[in-house]
């Protein structure tokens, strides 16, 4: 489909009217966007809500980033009293908020998060103000608001779920965001329960005060889609699935899963973005075109849109001034996301001052989309001193604000209208509520539930039962099923009717309210045993977690089968796993995997296998009992094969995995085991019995130890001998203690010996204490490619002098920036010593001046008409020989398709100042041989014997022996003076080529 442009821009720049910025925006074809609401009306909104009388809450969070003080935050009113479509009128209903967060209709009021605390507020006396004030959850931490408690949204199963990313700890601004928070709990019950802080979301229950946390987290949004599932979101990743619910992780300790959801989307986390603003403002940690600030995750589910619209997610980019669709479709137990639209965005903004954050379907079936606008939306934490020292800068925006209604083409309904014609669902009957069940508007569907719920024992319990059992809707007989048991009055009859229901997503539901009953109804098991054969694999997956519950003999067999031909699927294997296992189960089912008629048959080396061998082991090793850690040994050491190294070496991962820094679960015999697999094992086993070895460690006083230590310091000097063998070795005598061995491992880094080699003396030398190694190491810091680099600023971070060593070093020209991985130049960017840090951010992020004037003088380009055509014409006289695009080119510098989704103004510097951005595999070296002669070029590939230089339609291949010695020069291979060739005009016609070759029959913005 073509890409709508809305209108042109009147201004020059921002900031924009509310009128004015309609032109900025590009959307897809077949939508518009409307204003529905901007200043004076609305301030600095993040959420907003519709309750069941047609009420509209937005909340406003002024303070973001800094003000802690000020308690400036409110929630308003708002009315459209005209019915144009726009809102005419507001009224605060409530305030001396510090920095709210997000707003749920509940009860007769709203329910608003504002860490530490969820609040609740109700206006008794009918004047639009909120007269009742309550704490109803406290103990949230007080750090960075992007990660602390948001998104109320009420579930399908009644609870009321947050996003929450616990306590970030803050360092450039520990005072104002350093408050950790405490157990979370209900003030109004003392006894109640308590959760700790941790990097979990939760759901609770204001009325029964329950309370839970929920398998991961969640940034500053969440969305269900229509059959309960949950999706959720962080800065870089910006749709998952939590997949496995907290209560069967929890069944199971043993089970260490850190990501119990899964990546949904099929182009990537930090995906890659199209963003047309002009001039966009990005700071030191921003992903430039990247997904790098998702908010307001939210599935529409409005029953408005276009067909195909119905399974497709939103989600704000502010970084990046647009807003990111994707299409869901089914993936087994799971989902995959999918673009909406190759190459571009459903809705990007020419204007910088454009920040998404969050979203709403509203009443009307359409989407709202809240818009911060503000310069600078990044917080302070990770921006450079002088944004954060400039609150004129931080705050420039305050004041304003918008909300903008998307809709199809020919959408004529108004909020009011639609309100109207459906029937305000605050003032409908029994009867109408549980019509609204059926509708094809979520918002409808979750409002009439938590009203009918609301109303307890006036709820029309008949009615509710009868469209649960006939109601030709499958979404309402899930949401009737839902409302009952939300009310207590959930017949065992109509769940135990519903496992048999057409629809997989009522079957899925009625397993999960089927399980708290299974203790009172045993003979149900028989039941859930004969769904045995059902063929939809979520179905399938909810019956494997739910008869964990049962734990049978039956059940158990049933786990088994359903594992092994499942066993491909990573869900149905953590789902089997989570079971509560019987002493000496796992270990038998390991027996049983390892076996003869187990997974380890010939051509069963699948990622998949290897997982669960790996979990499995993990599971025994982390039971602390030396005949589970044996059990996984024993098997390991038994097979000689060499077809059986994938399912020993993961094994062995997962029993290092397991032990999680305790050995005492290895015997001395154990130990002898490990040593033997690392003499005489394949490669893949040998490295992974190490890793083993270094969570249990070496006893030094057995001749066992002595002997492999003598053997191992043998073959890592010996030049003949495998690079990854001496790898090896070498990491094992910096196990037993590097400080021995110091002359040899310095001898060892040296461009001469083969990568894997270095990099690991690297390792083992940078364990050495003292100002000397860090000498050496710095020393020898230019001769090392870029993976032995990342080896010794590892080996440099461990100390603090030592890291001030760095600092000094990169202020004396030893180590340039880009020498630095990202990781590394965040430490020091975010180091929590105020003068170091201040140090390292002006030395990682000032510009050189004289490029910079360049910069801006050819920043002109962005403004002229280009034509693509001569953009190729330049791109093959000048960049060609050194990079390809289009499948044609050179390699010595990047494939210039990987760059073409960064915006203009950055792929402009990028080109006028290359030594800023040199890519770790792109820097330039000179290397020197023993004969004398002397080489140039950017590395190309590497092997244990050889290196490639590369320079433009050139390459040498060098012999590592003949190395005398290697360094990396301080400039990037591409010329820093490109100006000289190229005007702005013609850098206009380049960067146009150079976004639109990637991908030529994508349409043009």
């Amino acid at each position: 489909s073509l890409l709508l442009i809305v209108a042109g821009c009147g201004g020059e720049q921002p900031p924009y009217g509310p009128e004015e910025a309609l032109g900025t925006f590009e959307v897809e074809e077949g939508f518009r966007v409307e204003l529905f609401a901007a200043e004076p009306h609305i301030a600095d909104p993040v959420a907003i809500e519709f309750d069941e009388f047609g009420r509209i809450y937005v909340v406003e969070n002024p303070g973001y980033p800094l003000d802690v003080d000020s308690a400036n935050g409110k929630v308003k009113l708002l009315e459209d009293t005209d019915g144009d479509g726009r809102i005419d009128r507001s009224t605060v209903f409530a305030e001396n908020l510090t920095m709210p967060t997000g707003v749920m209709a509940w009860k007769k009021g709203v329910l608003v998060t504002d860490a530490p605390n969820v609040l609740y507020f109700e206006d008794t006396d009918g004047d639009g103000r909120a007269d009742r004030r309550e704490v109803v959850l406290t103990g949230f931490a007080s750090t960075n608001p992007q990660h602390t408690v948001s998104s109320p949204l009420y579930g399908l199963d009644n609870w009321i779920y947050l996003s929450h990313e616990g306590a970030v700890r803050a360092v450039v601004f520990d005072e104002k965001f350093g408050d950790p928070g405490g157990e979370i709990h209900y003030p109004a019950r003392p006894d109640g329960p308590r959760l700790p802080m941790e990097r979990r979301s939760l759901r609770f229950r204001p009325d029964g005060f329950e309370l839970e946390l929920l398998a991961g987290p969640s940034q500053f949004g969440q969305t269900f889609n229509a059959w309960g599932d949950l999706f959720t979101h962080n800065n870089s990743d910006h749709v998952r699935h939590e997949v496995l619910a907290a209560r069967y992780l929890e069944r199971n300790p043993a089970l260490r899963i850190a990501r119990p959801w899964h990546d949904m989307s099929d182009h990537g986390n930090a995906a890659e973005v199209y963003p047309v603003t002009v001039r966009p403002r990005y700071e030191i940690l921003s992903g430039v075109g990247r997904i790098t600030s998702a908010s307001g995750l939210t599935l529409y589910a409005g029953g408005k849109f276009p067909a195909g619209y119905e399974n497709v997610s939103f989600v704000g980019e502010p970084t990046h001034n647009l807003v990111h669709a994707d299409r869901w479709s089914e993936a087994g137990t799971t989902f995959r996301a999918t673009r909406l639209a190759a190459g571009r965005e459903f809705l990007a903004s020419t204007d910088s001052w454009f920040r998404p954050v969050n979203f709403q379907v509203g009443p009307d079936g359409a989407l709202y989309m809240v818009d911060y606008y503000r310069r600078v939306i990044e917080h302070p934490e990770w921006t450079s001193a002088d944004t954060y020292a400039s609150e004129d800068l931080l705050y420039q925006g305050r004041g304003m604000g918008r909300i903008y209604r998307i809709v199809p083409d020919g959408f004529t309904d108004s909020l009011r209208g639609s309100l109207a014609a459906g029937g305000l669902l605050g003032q409908a009957s029994g009867e109408d509520l549980v019509a609204a069940l059926g509708s094809d508007n979520l918002w409808r569907r979750r409002t009439a539930q938590r009203l009918l719920v609301d109303q307890g024992t006036a709820a029309p319990v008949a009615l509710l039962a009868k469209a649960a059992a006939n109601s030709r809707s499958p979404v309402a007989r899930l949401h009737a099923l839902w409302t009952l048991r939300g009310l207590d009055r959930l017949d065992d009859a109509l769940i135990f009717e519903s496992l048999d229901d057409p629809q997989a997503g009522v079957r899925r539901n009625a397993l999960i309210l089927a399980e708290t009953r299974l203790a009172d109804h045993p003979e149900w098991i028989e039941k859930l045993l004969s769904m045995a054969g059902e063929t939809d694999p979520k179905v399938r997956f909810q019956l494997l977690c739910t008869l964990g519950e049962a734990r049978s003999p039956k059940a158990v067999a049933l786990r088994d089968r359903f594992l092994f031909s499942d066993i491909e699927d990573r869900w149905m294997q953590l789902a089997a796993l989570s079971w509560r296992f019987r002493p000496g189960e796992a270990a038998a089912l390991f027996r049983k995997a390892a076996g003869r008629r187990g997974l380890t048959k010939p051509g069963g080396d699948t990622e998949a296998r290897a997982a669960f061998f790996e979990r499995l082991a993990s599971i025994l090793a982390a039971s602390g009992k030396p005949p589970d850690a044996a059990t996984v040994l024993s098997a390991v050491s038994r097979s000689r094969r060499t077809e059986d190294a994938w399912w020993r070496r993961a094994s062995l991962e997962g029993l290092a995995a397991g032990l999680a820094g305790r050995g005492d679960s290895i015997t001395p015999a154990g130990r002898r085991s490990l040593l033997a697999l690392f003499a005489a094992s394949e490669a893949e086993v040998r490295r992974a019995a190490l890793g083993v070895l270094v969570v249990a460690g070496l006893d030094g006083g057995d001749s066992t130890v002595a002997e492999a230590v003598r053997r191992a310091a043998g073959i890592a000097a010996d030049d003949s001998a495998e690079a990854e063998a001496r790898a090896d070795a070498i990491a094992l005598l910096g196990l037993a203690g590097p400080q021995p061995h110091r002359v040899l491992l310095k001898s060892l880094i040296h461009p001469g010996q083969p990568q894997p080699v270095q990099r690991e003396a690297v390792k083992a030398y940078g364990a050495i204490p003292g100002a000397e190694t860090a000498s050496f190491l710095l020393e020898n810091w230019r001769t090392m490619a870029g993976p032995v680099r990342y080896e010794a600023a590892e080996a440099l971070y461990r100390d603090e002098a030592r890291i001030l060593r760095v600092v000094e070093a990169i202020e004396n020209g030893a180590i340039e920036p880009w020498m630095l991985s990202s990781r590394h130049r965040h430490r020091l960017i975010m180091h929590k010593d105020a003068a170091l840090r201040e140090r390292a951010r002006r030395l990682l992020t000032q510009p050189d001046a004289e490029r910079q004037a360049i910069i801006e003088q050819y920043e002109a380009a962005l403004e002229l008409d280009a034509d693509a055509a001569r953009g190729k014409k330049i791109f093959l006289r000048v960049c060609e020989k050194c990079h390809l695009l289009s499948g044609k080119g050179g390699y010595v510098g990047p494939d210039l398709a990987t760059v073409s989704g960064r915006p203009a103004t950055v792929l402009l510097a990028d080109i006028l100042m290359p030594n800023r951005s040199i890519a770790q595999t792109y820097e330039s070296y000179v290397v020197e041989t023993k004969s004398g002669e002397s080489f140039d070029g950017v590395m190309g590939e590497q092997g244990p014997t050889f290196l490639i230089l590369r320079r433009e339609e050139e390459e040498d291949v060098i012999q590592r022996k003949d190395i005398e010695s290697m360094y990396a020069t301080s400039l990037s291979a591409m010329p820093s003076n490109l100006e000289k060739e190229v005007s702005v005009a013609e850098m206009a016609d380049l960067l146009r080529y150079l976004k639109l070759a990637r991908d030529e029959g994508a349409p043009a913005r």
